[in-house]
């Protein structure tokens, strides 16, 4: 509504209403808004795991018909306002138990859309009502939520804290779904810090959990991830594999998101192992999904493998354009991982054309950014993209340093990098 009519119905509400009417209005307004967005996050939270159903006495008259993930995203889109609205009004007032249940039923959106600042605030006030309610499982869930978006805006130790606290509690409940879920996540964060058998462990044991109670969800999205963890690790044919079949399922269940993440992983494989049509082939594919989806995150992370892609292929003003892009959607929503990882190819596309200066500035901020956030990958790109730029203007023993500090990261890491940079090492000693 428009402001005005917005405050003269308020005012009419407050003069005519009895005070009990009142609250039993609201009541069953933040009824209708619960119980929705727990409908709604089944849907976008891709896993066979489902919430309690309410209680006979709270349930809605009339609930809106959501056929799948995305008419669910669009409904949250589009009632988020009210949503966040019903969220202040049972913090406001002390309800424990709706702040658990919204801030759950929001967990979606605001992992999709951000700002994950406004998420980890809200999956911490949900922790801190489930612990006060002695509700462990509302615990173990609300950590699992505020791992997941601390990932996302980068604090990959406080990420693996949350991770580790809610898998403390899942097993002694008996939760196998939800330590799965955890599991995955933790996974996630593994593989940004550069743990990759820490990565690849939990993600096999979240993978033979969703494999051994039948969620097909869970496993696709188990298996993007471990094909993304090995990679980077160097094994390719295995990374094939687990994306493959990753997409298999995801096809086989309509789930077009977790086609994009599939098909983004697979084009990286494929970029590397020097197969540059599919490669693209899978980028744009998984692009045009993100675009559809409205999902920018996703949009930003395929446009830097893209502009990867494209570089190598010899298209630079393709590369330019979508390394460009990248980087403004990971500045805007606020993921310092992709920022970092657009502004290293960034510089390595600049390096390509000649532009030394360019090239020295998106790799020093991509060092000071992987430094900031734990990032041992990029950290080891950004320093081997200045040895090159060293390099190339003379500097010899300034550009063996730098590629030294990087060769040393990426064995630690055990990165494929390492083999590659360790030849460029011996030619340059040579």
């Amino acid at each position: 509504m428009h402001d005005l009519i917005r405050e003269h119905a308020r005012t009419l509400a407050g003069r005519l209403d009895p005070d009990g009417d009142r609250d039993q209005a609201t009541g069953r307004l933040l009824d209708y808004y619960q119980h929705t967005a727990a409908r709604a996050e089944a849907l976008l939270a891709r896993q066979d795991r489902t919430a309690p159903a309410p209680a006979a006495d709270t349930m809605p008259t009339a609930v809106p018909v959501l056929a799948g993930r995305e008419e669910a995203l669009a409904w949250a889109r589009a009632e988020r306002t009210n949503l966040l609205a019903c969220l202040d009004q049972a913090t406001a007032t002390g309800q424990h138990a709706r702040i658990i249940a919204l801030t759950a039923g929001l967990a979606g959106l605001l992992r999709h859309d951000g700002p994950w600042a406004e998420a980890i605030t809200r999956h911490a006030t949900a922790v801190q009502a489930a612990r006060h309610r002695g509700d462990r499982l509302a615990r173990a869930d609300a950590l699992t939520n505020l791992g997941d978006v601390r990932r996302l805006a980068g604090d990959y130790p406080g990420a693996a804290r949350a991770l580790q606290e809610a898998l403390d509690i899942y097993p002694d409940l008996g939760d196998r779904p939800g330590q799965a879920g955890a599991l995955t996540y933790l996974g996630k964060a593994r593989r940004l810090t550069g743990d990759y058998p820490g990565a690849a462990r939990a993600l096999q044991e979240a993978l033979d959990i969703y494999r051994d109670i039948g969620d097909r969800p869970g496993q696709a999205d188990a298996l993007t991830y471990l094909g993304a963890v090995q990679w980077a690790a160097g094994d390719y044919p295995a990374a094939a594999r687990a994306l493959e079949e990753a997409l298999d399922i995801s096809r086989d269940l309509g789930d077009r998101l977790g086609q994009a993440d599939a098909l983004t992983n697979l084009g990286g494989v494929r970029t590397v192992t020097g197969d540059y049509p599919a490669a693209a082939r899978a980028l744009e594919d998984a692009l045009g999904i993100h675009r559809g989806l409205g999902n920018r995150l996703g949009q930003a992370d395929t446009l830097t493998n893209l502009g990867t892609v494209r570089q190598m292929a010899g298209n630079y003003p393709g590369a330019a354009r979508d390394l460009e892009e990248a980087l403004d959607i990971s500045r805007d929503i606020g993921d310092r991982g992709g920022e970092v990882e657009a502004l290293n190819e960034s510089g390595i596309l600049s390096m390509a054309h000649g532009d030394l200066r360019q090239a020295g500035s998106c790799h020093q901020q991509a060092l000071d950014l992987a430094r900031q956030i734990g990032s041992a990958r990029n950290e080891a790109h950004a320093l081997a993209g200045l040895g090159r730029c060293a390099l190339a203007v003379g500097r010899t023993a300034e550009a063996e340093a730098g590629l030294r500090q990087a060769l040393a990261i990426f064995r630690r890491i055990g990165a494929a990098e390492a083999a590659d940079l360790s030849v460029e090492l011996e030619a340059l000693s040579g």
